[in-house]
């Protein structure tokens, strides 16, 4: 059976992502930490493409794809359904997810508003998309609690705080 650590094709438009440290080695300890959580049934070699991109990037992907114009911070592309995936996992062969986008401008803001480190808020984003191409959503309470829950798990074990706790204002010191 082939090695199955996620294999991660990722494809950068935007240089300011580049300043991201140690960017390629977290995404795929992020990706190897969300194949960990999934069920037996999910654990076989994958690929996907992350595309790490700006706005107008994005904007254009939600809008070509979802007919929303906007950007936001991470859409996936899921290649097969979700009740497809166990069957083809099954033949031993890497099997390509889909793709994932993520608009490097919408991320900062969020991460800043949200007081949030960059690198945790997008370790949390290529998990969220990851799960997105396993076939979890959170388009009912039930699943979103489901979701959120595996992605606070996996989180967690990559000694990373949990995405959806409200993160305490920075501290500011006082001018004497």
């Amino acid at each position: 059976m082939p090695d199955p650590s996620p294999l991660l094709d990722i494809q950068t438009t935007v240089a300011s992502w580049r300043r991201v440290p140690r960017l390629r080695a977290r995404l795929q300890k992020a990706a190897q930490a969300t194949l960990a959580h999934l069920p037996q049934k999910l654990r076989f070699p994958v690929s996907a493409t992350i595309l790490l991109a700006g706005n107008a990037k994005v904007r254009q992907l939600n809008n070509d794809f979802r007919g929303i114009d906007k950007p936001t911070n991470v859409l996936s592309f899921p290649q097969f359904s979700p009740a497809d995936l166990p069957r083809l996992g099954k033949r031993g062969e890497i099997i390509e997810l889909g793709d994932i986008a993520i608009a490097y401008q919408y991320v900062v803001a969020e991460a800043k508003a949200d007081n949030k480190l960059l690198t945790d808020h997008l370790t949390h984003l290529i998990i969220h998309g990851l799960l997105h191409l396993f076939g979890y959503n959170h388009l009912n309470n039930r699943d979103a609690e489901q979701m959120e829950n595996l992605e606070t798990k996996i989180m967690n074990s990559l000694g990373l705080p949990d995405p959806y706790a409200p993160q305490p204002a920075p501290h500011k010191r006082r001018k004497s």
